[in-house]
């Protein structure tokens, strides 16, 4: 079974965008049958949102991404590269993306498909974009 929780306490007041999140992720594994699971974590470590099978090791992925992240911003910048876009890991079983959706949060995703990571990078951009338009959204003043 597929877990899609979100953490409140992240995102304060906003129910309708944490709802919105979490719908938008659980949805997003279930249109990418090759794609194994998907998190929203903080760049300082927190786990946020997560649509993944199991749940045993989210909390410590979510701090691994959040270092990942910043040793990649750290190597990018030692080489005058700009910010780090992503980070992608290639290991026997599959690939693991994590990749900016603002300064604040990153998404990380996995496959154990074989040959899996373009279609992983290319759905994971699409969705780190329509995460930030919702957060762009929910942050405008209502009129």
């Amino acid at each position: 079974m597929t877990i899609a929780t979100v953490n409140n306490q992240t995102f304060g007041d906003k129910r309708e965008l944490v709802r919105q999140v979490n719908n938008y992720l659980r949805d997003f594994v279930q249109r990418h049958p090759s794609i194994d699971g998907a998190l929203v974590v903080s760049v300082d470590g927190h786990l946020i949102a997560k649509s993944i099978d199991g749940a045993d090791s989210t909390k410590r992925l979510a701090s691994m991404g959040s270092s990942l992240m910043s040793l990649g911003n750290t190597v990018t910048g030692e080489m005058e590269m700009g910010l780090c876009k992503n980070v992608i890991v290639e290991n026997e079983e599959g690939f693991i993306t994590f990749m900016h959706i603002n300064k604040k949060l990153v998404l990380v995703t996995f496959t154990t498909t074989p040959n899996g990571l373009g279609l992983l990078l290319s759905a994971s951009r699409s969705c780190a974009e329509r995460l930030l338009q919702e957060l762009r959204k929910s942050a405008e003043p209502a009129s």
